[in-house]
Parts: structure tokens; C-alpha cells; sequence
């Protein structure tokens, strides 16, 4: 089942409230002396995650499938950059070698089959009610909690965290396997940031003359590239940033760290943007960066950051 999107967070007595979880979503078919794990498009990914092979030995009652993510948590939060040195690994040593330095955490969020038997008709409530029934907690293997009513609360908290979002379900839901509905909704968390904009790369096709724009912030006397950022652009703004850029052009790259790009045309940094991103990568990089528009009221020396 997958989950729409919301405008906006929301309280609600109609619905319950649980972190958005940022991993790779997960259907565990389980029986005795078998696990098999499923990935969202289908694909059986048993074998990338071994450390849930064991996970039938939890169950509580003779099969059952559960619905979750698998993630890799950093400071006690999900970390996609983590997760990514783990996902589409194929030899057997380098799923191995994955195993031992990024550890994995399956949270369990929902249960559809147990005890021979279809829940999808079940209500949410009921199925949730099932889950300790049905698997044991603990050691790697989470249950996602659920909160009434404080949807509002449930983000301001998740913002704090620097969680990816949340997720509302409606009381009452069905399951309804391979359909978006609005019964789940989920409600991204987006952080901004002001950059100053040091270069661009060339479009291709209908981008014209611009790709994306390189962004930088300031940290003491060092210029940073924190990023590179090509969604988000409109034909408008493409072009009043094109624009503006291909007046201020240099020679050589404004930035104090490498910039590991070809085909790049460098700017003086001082044209400050807004750009909208997911979270911030360890190699201090903007991770999904969108591009939200001009900031002619901010100075480029304002733009600090100390990552």
C-alpha cells in the first residue's frame, strides 16, 4: 500500500500518526525454517539482507507478512546515505563485509497475512493490535509506534530530530496492496537553506543554456560547495537565472573545496538562492536540493553555515 501526499501536517481524532521512515520499503514473508523478503517493485532482496534471514525465528504464530523498512540508523535516525552503500550490493564478500560495517534495522509498521489468513480487509486499528501477537520485538527488529490524534505535534518533534516526515492512516483503513490511497498520507519535512550561487553547467535539450547552478556557503573566509542543484527551475526562472549568471562569470572556481564536476562555468559569488533539500549528507552535501527562487533582499556574506 502506498501512501499519498499531504499539503501539510495536521491534527486529526480520525487518523493515527508515525515517523516516516527513510529506508527501503519491505514486504517479510515468514513461516517456519523461511524468510523471504520482498522489495516495493516485487524484487527478492532476501539475499542483500541476510540479517533478517533469521527473522522467522520471532514469529509468534505459525506465518505471517509484514509490512516495514529496512534502514540504517546514525545517531538513532534513519540515514539514506548510510543505507545507500548497502542497497544493490551483489557479490556475496561485499554483502558481507555491508554486513559488518553498516548494520540494518528492520522497522515493522504493519501485518497482512497471519495464521493462513488475509488481513487486508481488517481495519488498521485490528491490525495494528496483531503485530505483538505475531512477532517479537527487539534485537534489530522495530516496531514502528503510532500516535493519536497530535499530528502536529508528531512533526514538530520529527523536525527537531531531522527525521524525513511523518505518516497520518486513517482509523478504519483498509490495506490495499499496490494502490496509492489517501487514506495514508504522507507529510515530507523540508528544510531550506539560503546559498550563494558560484557556477552552472550547461542544459541539455528544452534546459537551454542552464543545467544546474553550483551553491556554496560561507564559513569564516571559506567559500563551501555544498551541492548541486538542477530541479526546481521553471522556463522563467531559468532564464533570469541564466541570466544573471552569464554577467558575473570567471575564469576559475570561487569555491574553497573541490568541485569534482566537468564542463563547469565558474560566477562571482553573489547571487544568493533558496534552495529547499532533504537532509544534509556527510560529506556535507545537499541531499535531493530543489531550487525555490532568488534572494535579492539577502547578502551573500549571510549565507553561513558551519557543517
Amino acid at each position: 500500500m502506498l501512501a499519498a501526499t499531504a499539503d501539510g501536517p495536521f491534527d486529526s481524532p480520525d487518523h493515527l500518526f508515525e515517523v516516516k521512515w527513510d529506508g527501503v520499503r519491505t514486504l517479510a514473508f515468514c513461516e517456519a525454517g523461511n524468510t523471504r523478503l520482498f522489495s516495493r517493485t516485487g524484487r527478492d532482496v532476501t539475499r542483500q539482507y541476510p540479517e533478517f534471514a533469521d527473522l522467522y525465528s520471532r514469529l509468534k504464530v505459525q506465518n505471517a507478512v509484514f509490512d516495514g523498512e529496512i534502514v540504517a540508523l546514525e545517531a538513532g535516525r534513519p540515514s539514506f546515505e548510510r543505507l545507500q552503500r548497502r542497497i544493490n550490493l551483489g557479490k556475496e564478500t561485499d554483502i558481507r563485509r555491508g554486513v559488518e560495517t553498516v548494520p540494518l534495522d528492520l522497522v515493522v509498521f504493519d501485518v497482512v497475512f497471519a495464521r493462513d489468513e488475509w488481513m487486508v480487509s481488517d481495519p488498521l486499528q485490528g491490525r495494528l493490535e496483531q503485530l505483538d501477537e505475531c512477532l517479537d520485538f527487539g534485537d534489530r527488529v522495530i516496531k514502528s509506534q503510532a500516535v493519536g490524534s497530535s499530528g502536529l505535534a508528531l512533526f514538530r518533534a520529527a523536525g527537531e530530530r531531522g527525521l524525513e516526515g511523518i505518516v497520518a492512516k486513517r482509523l478504519g483503513s483498509h490495506y490495499l496492496p499496490g494502490r496509492r490511497s489517501r487514506d495514508w498520507l504522507k507529510i515530507k519535512i523540508a528544510h531550506r537553506i539560503d546559498c550563494v550561487i558560484g557556477g552552472w553547467t550547461p542544459g541539455r535539450g528544452s534546459r537551454g543554456s542552464l543545467g544546474a547552478v553550483l551553491v556554496g556557503v560561507w564559513s569564516g573566509e571559506d567559500f563551501n560547495y555544498i551541492g548541486s542543484v538542477g530541479s526546481g527551475f521553471d522556463g522563467t526562472s531559468l532564464a533570469t537565472v541564466y541570466s544573471a549568471l552569464s554577467q558575473i562569470e570567471i575564469a576559475e572556481s570561487p569555491f574553497s573545496n573541490q568541485v569534482d564536476l566537468k564542463g563547469v562555468h565558474w560566477a562571482r559569488p553573489e547571487l544568493v538562492c533558496e534552495v529547499e533539500y532533504r537532509e544534509l549528507t556527510a560529506a556535507s552535501r545537499l541531499r535531493a536540493p530543489a531550487f525555490k527562487g532568488l534572494r535579492f533582499d539577502k547578502r551573500p556574506d549571510d549565507c553561513t553555515a558551519d557543517f
